[in-house]
């Protein structure tokens, strides 16, 4: 298995390590505090933040933090103090999976060395370990990044529109289900694996046999290709991580999901019964 997700004693006891990285993903979709906001408010020690709109993500067509291309990618993570021998560990607040969204994000480039903190801040918090204020954290030194050979783990529109129909592939709605019941639909022949069903009572992502579960009830098979989306390619990179990590590794994100398939009034939508 890949091993994504990292405990946060262990996490704590990489701090100050030159070769490590920690970013706060944190942000906000509502009207609360913004995800800087809550990363001033206290973060962990030695965390920058980066927002995936903002500070790494780019508009395609009125589509918000979509994943930029090689040379800006690399622009974007040489700015967040990351080399490519550094060891990323992504952390969010266990709501919104911003986490995951870089690390989808990092390994579709060819960096593997990447980790998610398993419950993220709150878990980070509830162990009892120390949080910074500190603002220099938020101005680290520049390294020098190189992306790499894209690893076929990202799917714009026009692929997805010729996997309709076709049973050798399988296309899985990550939605929530508030925000599925709410819109008009789903993509043709999209089976269900809502993100949050992925969270045990702890908080924590669950694992091994339990994703395994999930993920046959969804149509998931390991030996056949799988394209995960959502509403905007944050909460189907969850599922993504979390099937990586209990060894499932033929799978892609379609970057634009919901977001971009619903405005293009010629792509075909399956209307809930």
């Amino acid at each position: 298995m890949n091993q994504i997700y990292l405990e946060p004693k262990a996490l704590a006891e990489m701090l100050g390590r030159s070769d490590v990285r920690v970013v706060d993903t944190r942000a906000s979709l509502a009207d609360g505090p913004s995800g800087r906001e809550m990363w001033a408010a206290g973060h962990i020690p030695g965390a920058v933040h980066a927002d995936w709109i903002e500070d790494w993500g780019t508009t395609v067509d009125g589509v918000e933090g979509m994943l930029p291309g090689p040379e800006e990618f690399a622009e974007a993570m040489s700015r967040l103090g990351i080399g490519n021998d550094t060891l990323v560990v992504a952390y969010d607040d266990n709501s919104l999976f911003t986490a995951s969204r870089l690390a989808w994000a990092l390994l579709h480039y060819g960096h593997e060395q990447v980790k998610v903190l398993d419950g993220g801040f709150p878990a980070w918090q509830d162990a009892g370990l120390e949080v910074s204020t500190d603002e220099a954290d938020g101005r680290p030194e520049p390294r020098e990044y190189r992306a790499g050979k894209p690893q076929g783990m990202r799917r714009e529109m026009a692929e997805v529109r010729e996997l309709l129909g076709r049973d050798d592939v399988t296309l899985v709605d990550c939605r929530m289900e508030e925000t599925f019941a709410a819109s008009e639909g789903r993509i043709p022949g999209a089976n269900r694996l809502p993100s949050p069903s992925l969270i045990g009572e702890n908080g924590r992502f669950k694992r091994g046999e339990a994703v395994a579960r999930l993920a046959a009830d969804a149509g998931v098979d390991k030996d056949r290709p799988t394209v995960l989306y959502c509403g905007g390619g944050v909460s189907a990179a969850a599922v993504l991580i979390a099937l990586r990590d209990a060894g499932y590794d033929n799978l892609a994100l379609y970057d634009g999901s919901w977001s971009e398939w619903s405005q293009h009034a010629d792509n075909p939508i399956q209307r809930h019964a």
